[in-house]
């Protein structure tokens, strides 16, 4: 016997394919250009799975971590890396003794939903270097560089010194990157910083905190528009590092349902 809900979902995607061939009248051309630029696609390393995550991989996530009264949720990404160092205070994430880049000082609280402030929240941070590359992905960093995990104060409060991440392409050397240029649409994603969000009773949140003014900000090539409520402003105003802050929301873990 079939499985049920796999037969409804696929055949949901071939009738909306197929809705979309006869509503544009797709030629035969356009047809074998597409079966071949697949074929393509499925020959180079790694490329099906970018390619999903940068069209689809977001309203998977939307639909899974939606949220009525907390942060929103964003995508993990491809960079996590689970066992970040656990710093002690003052916060610093882990960095090179050159490391590249405007000093950061990141801030913030961690909430409930009716406000409390947590205490002992555990914040997963994570982030791209001032030159380009996250660590455990890209040649030349030392592991952990720029991630750390990191606990809320009695009143739900953090403070972390980092570095200003940077804007950056998605690989487009592929099928992906052919596909975002024949479309006029961009392969930067915005500077942002990520976080994973834990504490007891609470909901988990993985999420990204982004700035005022990116030029990407709107055009990203995976999140495609704006998420309003994830941005914050960098202020430099006193010669010391640049500052941004941050207040999260955890909404309470959901009661189980019995079986």
């Amino acid at each position: 016997m079939g499985n049920a809900r796999l037969d409804a979902i696929f055949s949901d995607v071939l009738e909306s394919l197929r809705r979309v061939i006869r509503e544009h009248r797709v030629t035969e051309g356009e047809w074998r250009l597409g079966v071949a630029w697949l074929t393509e696609a499925g020959t180079q390393p790694n490329e099906i799975p970018l390619l999903l995550d940068v069209h689809l991989g977001a309203a998977v996530d939307d639909v899974n971590n939606a949220v009525e009264t907390g942060t929103e949720n964003t995508l993990e990404g491809p960079f996590y890396v689970p066992g970040a160092p656990l710093l002690i205070a003052p916060y610093v994430l882990p960095m090179r003794p050159d490391e590249p880049g405007e000093r950061l000082l990141f801030s913030g609280t961690v909430r409930a939903s009716d406000g409390a402030p947590l205490a002992g929240a555990m914040l997963d941070l994570w982030q791209v270097s001032a030159d380009g590359g996250y660590s455990h992905f890209h040649p030349g960093y030392p592991d952990y560089n720029l991630r750390g995990r990191l606990a809320t104060d009695d009143e739900g409060r953090f403070e972390v010194l980092t570095v200003v991440p940077v804007p950056y392409e998605v690989p487009k050397d592929g099928a992906t990157g052919r596909l975002l240029a024949a479309l006029g649409r961009t392969a930067f994603r915005p500077a942002h910083l990520h976080v994973k969000l834990t504490h007891e009773g609470h909901r988990p949140l993985t999420t990204q905190v982004y700035f005022e003014d990116d030029p990407w900000l709107g055009r990203d090539a995976v999140l495609g528009t704006d998420r309003p409520s994830l941005v914050t402003r960098l202020v430099r105003d006193d010669g010391g590092p640049a500052r941004c802050s941050y207040d999260f929301v955890l909404e309470p873990q959901p009661a189980a349902v019995p079986a």
